[in-house]
């Protein structure tokens, strides 16, 4: 996950990228004071070092698709500055986050209208070429979610049961749409009024348009 940049500018780009071709090459981050981590788990880890963000995950299918994902989507999305795999060099974008989860958002109503704008002109957009999950791969991945619930006591089973139902509505088949896989809140960003770009690709898919 990202946060917006502040202050002066930590990067001297030494390269640029071919938009036309995808090509990543490096670029040289200098006058670093610090590094901070933003999220580390077992498969994937994110760190902030002046105003560029290292994406560093061992599933490097996941980097693929988040690259080429950016490069189709007809939003803004971060500058790619350089690709060494496991690592992805993506800088900051300029803004702030629409908000935060759990949070009260301080956004106003036209930059949350203008979010809304940029989602609809993404699910417009031609679909990314590999595939999303099928109704029956979710269908599973839901079954499995629940058993374990009911199994460890998360909830009562009758409970998940209910809502196990109402979720069908949501499996009946679709026509897919550009999707971007984890549209939140703290994944869009804005300055004022205006959609300055959206992060955090890994997920996109073709998936049905989101109710």
């Amino acid at each position: 996950m990202f946060e917006a940049a502040g202050g002066r500018r930590a990067i001297a780009p030494s390269h640029v990228r071919n938009p036309a071709t995808s090509v990543i090459t490096p670029a040289i981050m200098a006058d670093v004071e610090k590094v901070k981590v933003v999220v580390a788990h077992h498969e994937c880890a994110t760190l902030r070092v002046g105003e560029v963000f290292l994406k560093i995950d061992a599933d490097q299918t996941r980097t693929d698709i988040e690259v080429e994902a950016m490069a189709m989507a007809p939003i803004p999305t971060p500058e790619v500055l350089w690709r060494k795999p496991p690592v992805l060099a993506l800088a900051a974008l300029p803004g702030t986050a629409l908000g935060r989860l759990g949070e009260p958002s301080t956004a106003s109503s036209e930059a949350w209208a203008a979010a809304g704008a940029t989602a609809r002109m993404l699910h417009d957009a031609p679909l990314p070429p590999w595939p999303g999950r099928s109704i029956d791969e979710i269908a599973s991945h839901l079954d499995g979610e629940c058993r374990w619930l009911v199994t460890h006591g998360g909830l009562p089973s009758d409970v998940v049961t209910r809502n196990r139902r109402v979720v069908e509505a949501a499996l009946r088949p679709w026509t897919p749409v550009f999707t971007h896989g984890d549209l939140q809140v703290a994944h869009v960003f804005v300055d004022g009024n205006e959609v300055t770009g959206v992060i955090d690709w890994t997920e996109a898919a073709p998936r049905r348009r989101p109710l």
